[in-house]
């Protein structure tokens, strides 16, 4: 399986960070404007321009305790995940850490919960 398959993917990356979300990542996506492709690197690197690739466990951190858990996501035989995105709206996706951002962005786009800085366990 491919590294970029455990990470949330450039375009779901951008609309976490456009949302005001600022969570530290080990890993990032940045724009190789020759190519016109999105190149993970790791943290060690410094680009100009990236959006901070999250794991399982990075977005795991960043939903607040309380709103997630394992009822909000089931996975299907065909390899799709189901996530839960309120009493009526379920949306299909195909990994669950695409799940997990998404279950992320409608919490944050709904009001539900403020989700903008990282916590001061994670800072350095």
């Amino acid at each position: 399986m491919k590294e970029e398959f455990n990470y949330t993917d450039p375009i779901i990356s951008k609309e976490i960070a456009e949302l005001g979300i600022k969570w530290k990542a080990s890993h990032f996506w940045v724009f190789i404007p020759g190519r016109g492709v999105y190149v993970l690197k790791n943290k060690g690197q410094i680009f100009a321009k990236a959006f901070p690739a999250y794991n399982m466990t990075e977005l795991g951190h960043i939903i607040p305790f309380g709103f997630f858990n394992e009822m909000k996501i089931h996975k299907y035989l065909d390899g799709y995940f189901k996530v839960q995105l309120s009493d009526e709206i379920w949306l299909t996706v195909t990994s669950e850490v695409e799940a997990r951002a998404r279950f992320l962005i409608d919490l944050v786009k709904s009001g539900k919960a403020n989700v903008t800085s990282t916590p001061t366990f994670y800072s350095k």
